[in-house]
């Protein structure tokens, strides 16, 4: 080694021992140290970073084969978001594969409600029955909205178990598992809970409306949000008819109604009709005290009146006293005079007989007038009773447009000479068959039925030429040439 190098590795040997290993500089030099390792450490990741995104095109992605029958199930839109359809076709795009069909990716969100298993009724008042057969009894009934388990699926007829009651329904009436899952926010709606006994269920939502029913300590009903009034709520009565209940003893949950069976039907009916009666006989009883009340007050003032009629004969007894002692001093009648009398008198007659032949005919007229009054009231009362019965839950112009097509039919002679006639027509309105149509011909069912009613018998007709009516979702409305939709019913 010459002595330049060695000159060299001995002046290298002094500034390593003088500046990197002197106690000195110890702290300076691990900070260095540090410093360099941590800017080394970034500089590897991000060199791997690079080479990752630069190499994604030549990597081949790996295909997962999946057996036939198959879904992709995306539920984020987000994890497709930043891949085109035509860049997924490339990568998944070989018979057996996944693959994305004239490249529409669909995106399914997972349902709020799982249905699976359950099924959902789409349609009001569907009949159970005891069979898969429209010949077999029917053993319950599903409100729209009403919900339970499926036991047994098939194309026309499906087994389903709701409540206590277990039958046959008809598939066309009744979304089942996915399909139900997907429409089950639009069907669910509200239960309502009696937190007390001998809750007043009343015809309207007022203090004053009769009552049809005292409910029971934990009674459930369905609360149909869409007609409840501040401080109540309305409710569906298990024959199908609606009432109001003070919303003071009810709670009220989101949730699916259960079927109800024929035995509660019947029930309810049997509960509704005892307290139509009591209510009907309670009316009679306030009328007939009325009556006594206003009898007992005219007997004072007819007392009154004979007193003074007495004082009135006697002051009259006295006049003819004096007339009579003035007469004994004139002369004595003659016989002409007698004749004029007599004849005075015959005329007399014949004016009483006249005034009594003019009594007995405004007596007559008053009883017809009178009976016309009570048909008419009869023929309001008939009319808003099927109002009630088949657009209560409906807006006031949809019950207006209902009395106007009952009107309607009556004017064409076609179903009846008489609103009795075209009402109870076989085959034509529902309504008079329920139980809550009895009810509603002694109250009128609300004031708004009354109120069409009486518009449309005034001739408010707010649909001329139209004869029938249904809930639009059950008309092909393409078929129709003229109609007209009010509330949840089409009319044409």
């Amino acid at each position: 080694m010459s002595r330049k190098t060695k000159l060299k590795l001995n002046r290298m040997r002094f500034n390593l021992k003088r500046y990197v290993f002197s106690g000195r500089y110890f702290v300076r030099n691990a900070l260095f140290l540090m410093i360099l390792a941590t800017v080394v450490s970034i500089g590897i990741v991000g060199i791997g970073l690079l080479k990752s995104s630069g190499s994604d095109e030549s990597v081949e992605a790996e295909e997962a084969e999946i057996t036939e029958g198959l879904v992709l199930k995306v539920e984020a839109p987000s994890m497709i978001a930043d891949i085109s359809r035509d860049e997924l076709n490339k990568i998944i795009n070989d018979e057996q594969k996944v693959e994305v069909a004239a490249k529409e990716a669909v995106v399914l969100a997972k349902a709020k409600y799982d249905m699976t298993g359950r099924f959902i009724a789409i349609e009001d008042a569907v009949n159970i029955r005891d069979a898969a057969s429209e010949s077999a009894e029917i053993i319950g009934r599903l409100y729209k909205g009403a919900s339970g388990e499926v036991l047994e699926a098939g194309t026309e007829w499906i087994r389903i178990r709701s409540g206590k009651v277990t039958g046959y329904v008809s598939a066309e009436f009744i979304v089942t598992d996915a399909e139900a899952s997907a429409k089950a926010e639009e069907y669910i709606g509200g239960i309502a809970t009696t937190t007390a006994d001998n809750v007043c269920v009343r015809i309207d939502s007022s203090e004053d409306a009769d009552i049809l029913y005292l409910t029971k300590k934990g009674e459930r009903f369905i609360a149909n949000m869409d007609r409840n009034e501040t401080g109540w709520t309305s409710i569906r009565l298990d024959d199908g008819s609606y009432g109001f209940i003070s919303a003071q003893y009810t709670k009220v949950e989101t949730g699916f109604s259960e079927a109800v069976s024929m035995e509660q039907v019947d029930s309810m009916k049997k509960a509704l009709a005892e307290m139509a009666e009591e209510v009907a006989e309670k009316k009679a009883a306030a009328l007939e005290e009325q009556a006594k009340e206003s009898e007992e007050e005219k007997e004072p003032s007819e007392q009154t009146d004979a007193s003074s009629e007495d004082e009135s004969t006697g002051s009259e007894a006295d006049d003819s006293r004096e007339v009579n002692e003035k007469k004994t001093e004139t002369d004595t009648k003659t016989e002409e005079k007698k004749e004029e009398k007599k004849e005075e008198k015959k005329e007399e007659k014949k004016e009483e007989k006249k005034e009594e032949t003019k009594e007995e005919t405004s007596g007559s007229e008053k009883e017809e007038e009178k009976a016309e009054t009570e048909t008419n009231a009869s023929d309001l009362y008939l009319l808003a009773a099927i109002v009630y019965c088949e657009a209560g839950a409906e807006p006031y112009e949809g019950q207006l447009a209902v009395a106007n097509v009952v009107i309607n039919r009556l004017n064409t002679g076609k179903w009846g000479n008489t609103l009795a006639d075209v009402i109870y027509a076989p085959y034509q309105f529902t309504g008079c068959q329920m139980s809550s149509f009895s009810t509603a011909l002694k109250t009128g069912g609300s004031a708004s039925c009354l109120r069409a009613a009486q518009e449309a018998l005034n001739g408010n007709n707010s649909v001329p030429g139209y004869y029938y009516f249904r809930p639009y979702k059950n008309v092909a409305l393409e078929k129709l040439s003229n109609y007209t939709i009010i509330g949840t019913h089409v009319y044409y």
